[in-house]
């Protein structure tokens, strides 16, 4: 999915925009800082393979054993519980959201108070939702207890139409839309196969060009098939890769011009820290970090400036030229040491909180590498930070456990 972004969302627009001279939004570019750009972009490239090729030879000499153990009848209850309580906080989390703004884009929510605390919860609530959606389909297919797995199946028949409702196709971002495909997709094919890899990246390209278009158009009530299919036609594809749609190449070369010239100072991460702590309101955290795409684009004087900030652009602008290396280093190991555990191994099923982990991310890498950051952080960090809790919770009841049978034995040995 890292690939993919970086071949058909900023190295295959990118050639056609210079080319042409054409760039999104209007864009004057300067050939400088096109350049700078496109150095910017195969540093933080090679900075991810660097990050996976660390931990390869890092954990050489485990890659070949398993430390997968088979789910006793605890650790199923355990996360049943929490993808029923994932799944009921995310059905509160959008009445809070308001049902009716579940089934319209983004740029028609309707204008009341809070209108962003409105955004929030229906990021929370879709975030949540598919989390739940994964752990219940995980349980169904890997767990032995027949009682459980019935149980399991049946609030998994309940909770489908909401989650329908709560993921309602025509209102989704393209991203947001993809990723739940992808996300859910990682039950019935093994992405660790390659072939499996370059099919699913070429159905990909059909489905977001072709099919996403149509869908998008059922939502303002009418099916525009002639346009999807007009995309099909290769003369028209140098033309639709102009668009808005791909403005990460753009937003790359802007942020590298914002740098260079020193128009503002760089965040010193506190993008980054917005996005940990995107939970709290503006109304309590008054500097609470902006877009970093609004930032730039609005200091350039661009006239549009709610705009993507890829992961790159990001980087630079935290920690500036030592930033994107340093990021997509520990990115790469990260993603490396979740597939790791992730992956089954002589039949054995995958560890349970790495792939949850796994499958989350594979469906929202995209949305993470296009950003802004602070403009999306709910949308994949409330699943994360879900997760986590779950996992903090569970190693402390598992710590306590072994604690008090230690207690014991002493005890006993006393």
């Amino acid at each position: 999915m890292f690939e993919f972004f970086i071949l058909f969302f900023i190295a295959i627009p990118a050639v056609f925009q210079i080319s042409t001279q054409i760039f999104p939004w209007y864009a004057n570019l300067h050939p400088q800082y096109i350049c700078l750009a496109i150095g910017l972009i195969s540093l933080s490239h090679l900075a991810f393979h660097a990050g996976m090729a660390f931990h390869t030879k890092k954990y050489a000499g485990v890659m070949t054993s398993t430390n997968r153990i088979n789910l006793d009848y605890r650790d199923i209850l355990f996360y049943s519980k929490w993808a029923w309580s994932f799944a009921i906080v995310a059905m509160v989390l959008a009445v809070a959201a308001g049902p009716s703004n579940l089934f319209v884009g983004r740029f028609q929510i309707e204008r009341v108070p809070f209108e962003g605390l409105t955004q929030q919860f229906l990021f929370m609530c879709r975030s949540l939702s598919l989390l739940s959606m994964i752990m219940l389909l995980f349980l169904v297919k890997y767990s032995p207890n027949s009682k459980i797995k019935i149980q399991n199946i049946y609030f998994l028949a309940m909770f489908l139409l909401p989650f329908i409702a709560i993921n309602y196709l025509p209102a989704l971002p393209r991203f947001v839309l993809f990723g739940i495909f992808i996300a859910l997709s990682t039950f019935v094919i093994d992405y660790f196969n390659t072939k499996n890899k370059a099919s699913v990246a070429i159905f990909s390209i059909v489905v977001l060009f072709i099919v996403f278009p149509g869908i998008k158009s059922l939502g303002r009530e009418e099916l525009d098939l002639s346009g999807a299919l007009l995309r099909a036609d290769s003369s028209v594809i140098s033309s639709y890769l102009l668009r808005v749609d791909f403005d990460a190449f753009m937003q790359i070369v802007s942020t590298v011009e914002y740098y260079i010239k020193d128009i503002g100072p760089i965040r010193y991460g506190v993008n980054f820290i917005g996005v940990i702590l995107f939970f709290v309101p503006r109304a309590l955290w008054a500097n609470k970090p902006l877009d970093t795409g609004q930032i730039v684009s609005a200091d350039l004087g661009y006239f549009y400036n709610n705009v993507s900030s890829p992961l790159q652009a990001e980087a630079l602008m935290g920690f500036g030229f030592i930033g994107p290396f340093v990021i997509f280093f520990l990115l790469a190991f990260y993603i490396s040491r979740i597939e790791f555990h992730a992956k089954s191994l002589n039949n054995c099923i995958p560890l349970p909180s790495s792939f949850f982990i796994y499958a989350i991310l594979m469906g929202f890498i995209a949305i993470v590498m296009r950003g802004a950051l602070n403009a999306v952080a709910a949308q994949f960090c409330t699943a994360f930070i879900a997760l986590y809790l779950m996992q903090f919770v569970k190693s402390n009841i598992r710590f306590n456990k072994i604690k008090q049978l230690s207690n014991f034995n002493v005890s006993k040995g006393n």
